[in-house]
């Protein structure tokens, strides 16, 4: 059901983690995949891998944050491969760089996480439009939705002199506004054949979930440590008690860029094990 050969995608975030696993995905399906990333040694090394496949690659400097580089991305592919059928907004940020203050860490999520999937969809849909075909798959996150059933914060009362720590709200608020993007996006571009739609990981095993056991725990973790405690974070969510893989992942977004989809769009899917079941 999943074919496709003769298309061309833009994976943003692709040179790691979700990004790489989609990336691979797509082209072992049949696309040509360019990978965009603000790390290029990363988009290199992935796209390399894609061309082992024998699909066509380019590994292109990203920042999504930024419109100009959005725009010169996507104008590079189609100058390139002539068209661009597939756009997957990936790219994302768990927190601020460190040291950030609270305002600085609130811009940087939203600018990468949500600006980042505004900039980089605003460039390809005049483009898309144009062609009355694409498919575009905005990687959101169990953390947007409402309903977390696993207790993640301290339950004995607090000491004197204790502060709420309120940790991945900046997240959580930024992949909560891409699903309701997605919707909006969705409606407006339906009667030019394009498709929108969100894919909702829940914890895995990731350069970004390493990162994120350790400010779960708030201690510095040794690689090893931060490897035990983001399994034990995965598999206390997961109904089936197995982790949850990038490549689970990989195959919904592949499944909802191809025509065998034509008829899904604005939702949000949930690949997750049972974690959250709406």
């Amino acid at each position: 059901m999943i074919d496709l050969k003769g298309k061309t995608a833009l994976v943003t975030g692709g040179g790691r983690g979700v990004g790489e696993a989609i990336a691979m995905v797509l082209a072992g399906e049949g696309a040509d995949v360019a990978v965009g990333d603000i790390q290029l040694d990363t988009a290199r090394a992935v796209s390399g891998n894609i061309e082992k496949l024998g699909r066509r690659s380019m590994a292109l400097l990203l920042d999504v944050s930024s419109r100009k580089s959005a725009a010169d991305a996507v104008g590079e592919i189609i100058a390139r491969w002539e068209k661009i059928d597939i756009l997957v907004n990936n790219a994302g940020v768990v927190s601020g760089p460190p040291g950030a203050d609270v305002e600085a860490t609130w811009r940087h999520v939203l600018g990468v996480n949500l600006i980042g999937v505004v900039n980089c969809t605003d460039a390809v849909l005049p483009h898309m439009a144009d062609r009355r075909y694409g498919k575009i798959v905005n990687i959101a996150s169990t953390a947007g939705k409402p309903g977390d059933p696993v207790w993640a914060g301290e339950k004995s009362p607090a000491p004197d002199g204790a502060k709420p720590q309120l940790g991945g709200s900046a997240y959580g608020a930024s992949k909560a506004a891409v699903i309701r993007h997605t919707q909006a996006t969705a409606g407006a571009v339906a009667r030019f054949n394009i498709n929108v739609n969100a894919v909702c990981p829940s914890r895995m095993i990731t350069p970004m979930g390493l990162e994120i056991a350790g400010r779960r725990v708030g201690a510095q973790l040794s690689p090893q440590q931060a490897l035990e405690a983001r399994r034990k974070q995965v598999l206390e969510v997961n109904r089936f008690g197995r982790e949850l893989e990038p490549v689970d992942v990989a195959y919904a977004v592949a499944f909802l860029v191809s025509d065998a989809a034509k008829n899904i769009t604005g939702q949000s899917l949930n690949v997750d094990g049972g974690f959250k079941m709406s």
